[in-house]
């Protein structure tokens, strides 16, 4: 499969290096509005690099394309690709707010495309057991849902500008527990503390709850203000808890301690380590199924409607920290 990466950010480097090294792919360009960026990553893995997304369409011969952009730089090099009937790999969240979200889901549907939205905990063998698990009733009804995911201020540093926490951090832990809970959201209350991200009118933390149709519950905490050398970079957490059992996930070291005379690390082992120059975990797994999947003829592992119902829990607890007061989750847009 002849694949581009559009977007050679952090994220969309993290691509284009796996790509290169999958067997059932050619890496054949990246693309960047910084083409020094681009030049950068094209030269160490062999492929061409292009400065617009619309020139590397035109000249390229792909099958797909991952479009890794900034979230308000999405909806074009998207439309541009669904109609060269390109398979699609998007990153998330879709736009800054749920009215971009749906002008992505309309132009979509209007192309006829059925692009993947990359959620990786999906990709995570311990989530993607807790979903079998809970679709099989081991834990009978889902009654409440705790996820925490807590990180350093390098995240201010690095995401800030362009995005926002719940936007780009919290959004993984809505949509899992959206995929295991089976009633549909309907009511969010959300509290944020607003320091050193108020230049970018964004939010330092947020603790949030989430009501279900069927009375379940949910309850989120998310940050960005440790320190950076906690141990730990990322400190995340999933509890599912039913009337018949529970799963529980804690972490994202995998249980590996790192002590050494500088310092007690515990490193990220889940989301997307590089072990021996190769990426690994649930992002390269996530990669590897966006592949798979489109060399087969199926589905995406989450798709347009399940990213659009994350996205709507996103945009109600927004709203509710706005308001001070509970907002409604808005069903809209096909969903």
């Amino acid at each position: 499969m002849r694949i581009a990466v559009i977007g050679t950010g952090l994220i969309g480097a993290l691509h284009a290096r796996h790509l290169a090294r999958h067997p059932a792919c050619t890496l054949v360009a990246v693309c960047d509005t910084d083409i020094a960026r681009a030049q950068q990553v094209a030269g160490e893995l062999g492929c061409r690099a292009h400065t617009d997304f619309a020139t590397l369409l035109a000249t390229e011969q792909l099958d797909a394309v991952t479009i890794a952009t900034p979230e308000s730089h999405r909806l074009d090099p998207a439309v541009a690709a669904a109609r060269r009937g390109l398979k699609i790999l998007l990153e998330k969240p879709l736009g800054r707010t749920l009215a971009d979200v749906d002008r992505v889901v309309a132009a979509m549907r209007t192309e006829g495309a059925d692009p993947a939205v990359n959620f990786i905990l999906h990709a995570d063998p311990r989530f993607a057991r807790m979903k079998e698990i809970a679709a099989a009733g081991g834990i009978g009804r889902p009654v409440s849902t705790f996820a925490r995911r807590r990180g350093t201020r390098l995240g201010i540093e690095k995401y800030a500008p362009w995005t926002d926490l719940l936007s780009s951090t919290l959004i993984h832990d809505i949509e899992m527990a959206l995929t295991v809970n089976a009633a549909p959201p309907e009511r969010v209350f959300a509290e944020a503390v607003v320091r050193a991200c108020a230049p970018y009118g964004s939010h330092d933390a947020v603790v949030a709850t989430l009501r279900f149709a069927d009375g379940a519950v949910a309850l989120f905490e998310t940050s960005w203000v440790l320190p950076p050398g906690q141990p730990e970079p990322l400190d995340p957490a999933f509890h599912l808890i039913g009337d018949g059992g529970s799963v529980v996930i804690e972490g994202s070291s995998m249980g590996i301690k790192v002590l050494s005379e500088q310092a007690y690390t515990q490193p990220d082992m889940a989301h997307w380590p590089v072990i021996d120059g190769t990426i690994t975990g649930a992002l390269a797994r996530s990669l590897d199924a966006f592949v798979d999947r489109a060399r087969a003829g199926l589905p995406p592992l989450v798709g347009l409607d399940q990213a659009r119902r994350a996205e709507a829990v996103v945009d109600a607890m927004k709203r509710s920290i706005a308001t001070g007061t509970p907002a409604t989750v808005d069903a809209g847009g096909g969903a």
